[in-house]
């Protein structure tokens, strides 16, 4: 049963705050040690702060829910890199600004107003539509909070969509706004569509020398043979560093010892809660059980919840603890299985617990994890040893050594790659081997020139590498003789479309001039044989009815009009007339209501983005980049698992 609420609680929670937030708005969304920290705040809203702690919690919980979204491929350090942390900070200084705003002008929301909430959500509640504490209390933990921090988060977020509600109360779109782009949105229009092929221009003429040279000289680029270039380099890496250290079985089995608790998993008990009003009911309950009445008879008759639905999974103490306290836990973990607690009196009511079943404890051996502990402790050293090798690097190059001369002071290895192209590929037309997997290896290697200064690059997961341009073999242009075959299949393709061209602006030549009613007459034009089709078209293009470039035309042009586009694929060109544009008398009230919510939307999501911009500026709000980049620096250094 537990599990079925862990799952279901992070979907859960954000529709709940989504709610309250209003659905048409979401609040918008940097290496030094944290040694450097400035303060002990990422961001200061008007005479309040956002902490660091707060700051590095709401990271951490972001993280796991996306990471649950998009697997564990989902990094911290991608997150970082795709800007996870300026969003869940952006976030956090929007939230505190409404949050401080709010209270400057008095906005409240009292005990009773928050109870009345909580006790009608839904996921609270037990079978009988009754509001379960313990319900609430799951979902707290399962989003990282106690019970009264979700309590303290639903009131801020109950102030905040009554500030919001407020804000956004008057927005209303104008009828004729409405009515009017409604009607300009569901138009639809008659067009003639007229296709000239350049596959079905024959008469190209006779295929020359003279021709065709005179076709590559105005077109050399097109046959100029790719820069190639040849260049030394190195790389050095953690993980490389990694594989040159020992780590003693001694020191290996030390670390093991004193981090013991890693290794170590907690006795977890599964119960079955029944949550009573008072004590002389929780009594009554307990003389039922006494006298042989079953756990799960006196649970439905007393509370009318279901055993399934007041069922909780196996979970360890300290979850147990932290939501109902070391004295229920004291007298949980005392029971024997199928065993049940005394009365235990909270400020929600009184609990009686059942035990329903035990898993035990284990301890990871040190056996089973030697081998990750050895690579851990390898890492941490190879990252020490990683900042000294690019502080000799740094000297290195201050002193004007060349690469091959850093490389034998470092001990890396040095890789000559021949003949590249900024693809990777050789002349022979075979991708090169020597070429190191890092993504922007050959953008970095076409560059610089021979001779630059070399500079030390960082790639992905504390990589470095650096490069030296040794030769550079400009584009050439290759001999006609080389490419004539290419350049006879240009020529061709190129002479087709020139009559294509020449056909295309005829026809419009033509209907203008002779004031024609249709592209139909021109389907045989100089004995040729071409499609026109009609087509009726909305302006929304439901499910592609035509191209999009064709769509385009049709509703750029005026009514009689006649456009020449050329053809998707490349092989021609298409002509298209409008013939009649088609306005409904009669608003469609069904799209009338969804473009009024489209222009309410947009309208309320534009005085959000500016009111928060007027906020930030009149109370205002400064955020400490530094310590932001700090804590993010601390959250994505490997830690051991």
């Amino acid at each position: 049963m537990l599990n079925f609420f862990r799952k279901g609680m992070g979907s859960m929670f954000a529709g709940l705050l989504m709610a309250i937030l209003i659905a048409s708005f979401a609040l918008w969304g940097i290496g030094d040690p944290l040694s450097t920290l400035s303060s002990s705040e990422v961001a200061e809203v008007g005479e309040e702060h956002i902490t660091i702690n707060e700051f590095a919690n709401a990271f951490e919980r972001d993280f796991r829910q996306s990471q649950t979204r998009f697997g564990e491929t989902f990094t911290k350090e991608l997150a970082v890199q795709f800007g996870f942390g300026n969003q869940v900070i952006s976030q956090l200084a929007d939230r505190k600004a409404f949050d401080v705003e709010a209270k400057n002008i008095g906005l409240r929301v009292t005990d009773e107003e928050l109870r009345n909430y909580i006790v009608t959500i839904p996921t609270f509640q037990g079978a009988t539509g009754i509001f379960n504490k313990s319900f609430f209390d799951q979902t707290a933990f399962s989003q990282g909070y106690t019970s009264s921090q979700l309590e303290e988060i639903m009131r801020a977020d109950l102030v905040r969509g009554k500030f919001i509600d407020a804000l956004l109360a008057n927005v209303r779109t104008p009828e004729i706004a409405a009515a009017t782009l409604t009607k300009y949105t569901t138009e639809e229009r008659v067009a003639e569509v007229l296709t000239i092929p350049a596959s079905k221009m024959t008469a190209i003429g006779e295929i020359t020398d003279e021709a065709l040279k005179a076709f590559y000289d105005d077109n050399n680029p097109l046959y100029m043979a790719q820069e190639y270039r040849d260049v030394s380099y190195f790389e050095i890496s953690a993980s490389q560093i990694a594989t040159t250290i020992e780590i003693s079985e001694d020191v290996t089995r030390e670390m093991y010892e004193s981090r013991i608790a890693n290794y170590t998993k907690e006795e977890e008990r599964g119960f079955v809660q029944m949550l009573l009003d008072d004590m002389d009911t929780a009594d009554a309950a307990v003389a039922e059980l006494i006298n042989g009445k079953s756990f799960e008879d006196v649970l439905s008759d007393r509370t009318g919840d279901t055993a399934e639905d007041s069922t909780f999974e196996a979970q360890p103490r300290s979850d147990f603890v932290s939501l109902y306290g070391e004295d229920a836990a004291l007298e949980l973990y005392a029971l024997s299985e199928g065993g049940y607690t005394k009365p235990i009196e909270t400020g929600f009511g009184v609990y009686i617990f059942k035990l329903a079943d035990v898993t035990p404890g284990e301890i990871q051996s040190y056996d089973d994890v030697k081998d990750g502990l050895s690579s851990t402790l390898k890492l941490e050293q190879a990252l020490d040893q990683l900042f000294d090798v690019r502080n000799t690097i740094d000297d290195e190059l201050a002193a004007g050594a060349p690469l091959n001369d850093i490389a034998s002071v470092i001990g890396a290895n040095v890789v000559k790659v021949e003949n590249v192209s900024i693809e990777g590929i050789m002349p022979d037309g075979n991708a090169s081997s020597n070429l190191p997997l890092i993504i922007d290896f050959l953008d970095v290697a076409f560059r610089g020139n021979i001779g630059d200064e070399l500079f030390l690059n960082e790639g992905l997961a504390n990589k470095f590498y650096m490069v030296d341009v040794e030769n550079i073999y400009d584009a050439t242009l290759k001999p006609f003789d080389d490419v004539k075959e290419q350049v006879t299949t240009d020529w061709t393709r190129n002479r087709r479309i020139e009559l294509a061209t020449e056909l295309s602006d005829k026809i419009i030549a033509d209907f203008e001039t002779n004031a024609a009613t249709d592209l139909a007459t021109y389907q045989d034009i100089e004995n040729g044989d071409y499609t026109v089709n009609t087509v009726t078209v909305g302006r929304a293009n439901a499910e592609n009815a035509v191209a999009g470039d064709i769509h385009g035309s049709i509703f750029s042009q005026t009514v009689g009009g006649i456009q020449k586009i050329a053809a998707a694929d490349g092989n021609g060109f298409v002509l298209i007339r409008v013939v009649e544009r088609k306005l409904s008398a009669d608003v469609d009230e069904e799209a009338k209501t969804g473009t009024n919510n489209q222009i309410q939307t947009a309208l309320q999501n534009d005085l959000m983005g500016a009111f928060t911009m007027h906020l930030y500026d009149a109370l205002p709000v400064v955020i400490n980049e530094n310590n932001v980049q700090a804590i993010l620096d601390q959250l994505v250094t490997p830690t051991d698992q």
